[in-house]
């Protein structure tokens, strides 16, 4: 049973609370001609949007970092930007928007430097294309060997426990049952991975190309010879210079003529509450209400996997929330568009349905442009074709269009245990969901057309949405999933883009001034909403728990939340495969 926090704890944690400064001068110039080098620390990718809890420090938003990178290009006293770099992970997407960002930056004509310690693909592709100046650290190391795709099988493990996993799938290429039912992978799935990495390492390659100065053959060559350290990194000239990283600063401050050091924070700066403010929220049982604002753009984000659940938890994917938001943004005179951030694998059947009619329906109103971050793949996608546009990045992924669904079957296990189950019916398929027994072929047979139907929607849905016949919608479907770049080509994509994109496009499909309010849901919490959302029912405790998970597990934590779908009776499921880890 969840505790709610009493008011007591509710002032002791208030205390121990406290705010930051936005940033960190290195040098104190009061000088009002003065020349800043802007330094910015990225070691990790931005998450598409944080919440604070008290179990954590704050996280850098990719709003945040994209903003605080636009600062120093508009900034008249800033010279030059420094960036310091950690591994990107499986952050495709993500690194296109700040790509963007510090492409704006160079092209104002002021310098990149960056500078890391470690770095992987990703983090690498996003150094290559977008910095003047590249240096390591003495002790550094370059984890650049081209990409690779990861997928976790457990058919064994589930055999050596009693445990069968009784799934069907409907798309030749869909495999999300795959690691629960097979030892290895399917030819189907290797062949649209094989696809998609062919892409994404053409990304890489083209990326050390234009950044780097090299033939494409020459980049493959050096990604076959990685990974390396300081000393390989700089004779394969992926870096520029071995250096610490105050010896990196330097060189860029002389290099652009700067005065002065600053170091900006990439999250906002928490707000200073009284103990007032605290015993008001406290007997109103309401945060309090934030600045009216007129006409506007709704930022609105869908983050992680999707769920059939009618309150909010960790990420946005949770059907109930986000329908009624879209609901209220439909009706509100003042939004006159909204860009839908995706960012993921897709989840629930029905959830997925559920949401594409509540943005179909904002889309009836008013322009809804789709920004795809790191993924919008099968529930994902579902939703996004709900959208007027679709804007994607080159490395984000789409499609994934097929159905996979059944049930766990433990009864191998029950048996081992000593558990005997009988169960008794009033119809034919009264106990086809029971985890005591396998589904019989009639049962099998239903499930089938189930999904058939789920599957023949989906087509349905995008066929409607993209305008593209279902012949067309067809050709691209069965499972595949695609990298944005190949989306376009199958005009499962509109545009290539990141988030600066899908906003000028909702600006110019709504006939908006560029100076118009862009308004995000849902809205970072203030401190002391942080608190009423705890006394209400929300665990820090549980978010912090499951971040936790995501950080330990990784990939394999996404075959928990999965399975974790069938357990609570979701037979029909719209998801990526199991455990997909793609670097």
């Amino acid at each position: 049973m969840r505790r709610a926090p009493t008011p007591l704890t509710a002032l002791f944690v208030l205390a121990a609370c406290g705010g930051d400064p936005a940033a960190v001068d290195t040098e104190t110039d009061a000088n009002p001609a003065r020349r800043e080098l802007r330094e910015i620390v990225l070691l990790a990718p931005p998450s598409e949007s944080a919440q604070p809890t008290f179990f954590e420090p704050p996280q850098p938003a990719l709003r945040d970092v994209v903003q605080r990178i636009d600062d120093a290009r508009t900034d008249e006293h800033v010279v030059s930007l420094f960036l310091r770099l950690g591994p990107m992970g499986g952050a495709w997407g993500r690194i296109d928007d700040v790509r963007e960002s510090l492409q704006a930056v160079r092209d104002a004509g002021k310098p990149v430097h960056c500078h890391f310690e470690t770095i992987d693909n990703a983090g690498y592709l996003l150094a290559a294309s977008a910095c003047d100046r590249i240096t390591v650290t003495p002790a550094g190391m370059l984890d650049t060997v081209g990409v690779a795709a990861q997928v976790f099988y457990a058919r064994s493990l589930l055999d050596s426990i009693g445990v069968s996993a009784d799934l069907l799938q409907v798309g030749t290429f869909k495999g999300a049952a795959e690691p629960f039912t097979r030892q290895d992978m399917s030819p189907e799935m290797r062949e649209s991975l094989g696809t998609l990495l062919d892409d994404l390492q053409a990304g890489l390659v083209q990326a050390m190309v234009t950044g780097r100065g090299m033939d494409a053959a020459h980049a493959q060559q050096v990604l076959d010879g990685g990974p390396y350290d300081s000393a390989g990194a700089l004779e394969a000239h992926l870096v520029d210079a071995i250096e610490y990283d105050d010896e990196a600063r330097t060189r860029a401050r002389e290099a652009g003529g700067a005065t002065r050091n600053v170091r900006v924070r990439l999250t906002p700066e928490q707000e200073d509450v009284t103990i007032g403010d605290l015993i008001g929220a406290l007997t109103s049982g309401e945060p309090p209400e934030g600045e009216p604002v007129g006409p506007h753009i709704v930022l609105a984000y869908l983050d992680g996997e999707i769920t059939d659940a009618e309150e909010s938890g960790t990420g946005t994917g949770q059907s109930g929330p986000f329908v009624r938001r879209m609901r209220e943004l439909a009706e509100d005179e003042d939004v006159k568009a909204v860009v839908l951030r995706i960012d993921s694998p897709g989840g629930s059947a029905l959830a997925s349905d559920r949401m594409w009619h509540a943005v179909r329906r904002i889309a009836g109103r008013k322009p809804v442009i789709v920004s795809v971050g790191d993924m919008a793949a099968s529930g994902g996608y579902y939703i996004a074709s709900a959208g007027h546009d679709i804007v994607a990045h080159p490395g984000s992924i789409v499609g994934s269009i097929g159905v996979v669904g059944g049930k766990v079957d433990a009864s191998a296990l029950m048996s081992r245990l000593g558990i005997h189950a009988e169960t008794i019916t009033r119809g034919a398929h009264a106990g086809w969901s029971s985890p005591s027994a396998p589904f019989t072929d009639e049962e099998r047979a239903v499930l089938r057309r189930m999904m058939e139907g789920t599957y023949q929607r989906f087509v349905q849905r995008v066929s409607e949405g993209r305008e593209m016949p279902a012949e067309r919608v067809l050709a691209s479907a069965e499972g595949r999933i695609w990298s944005g770049r190949q989306g376009l080509e199958r005009g499962l994509v509109d545009r290539l883009g990141g988030l600066g994109t899908a906003v000028a496009m909702a600006r110019e499909r709504a006939s908006l001034p560029e100076d118009t309010q862009i308004v995000e849901w849902p809205a970072r919490r203030t401190m002391i909403e942080t608190l009423m959302h705890t006394m209400q029912g929300g665990d820090p405790a549980e978010d912090a728990a499951a971040a936790l998970m995501h950080a330990e597990l990784g990939p394999a934590a996404g075959a928990l939340r999965w399975a974790r779908l069938l357990r609570e009776g979701q037979p029909v499921v719209l998801a990526l495969p199991i455990g997909l880890d793609v670097r």
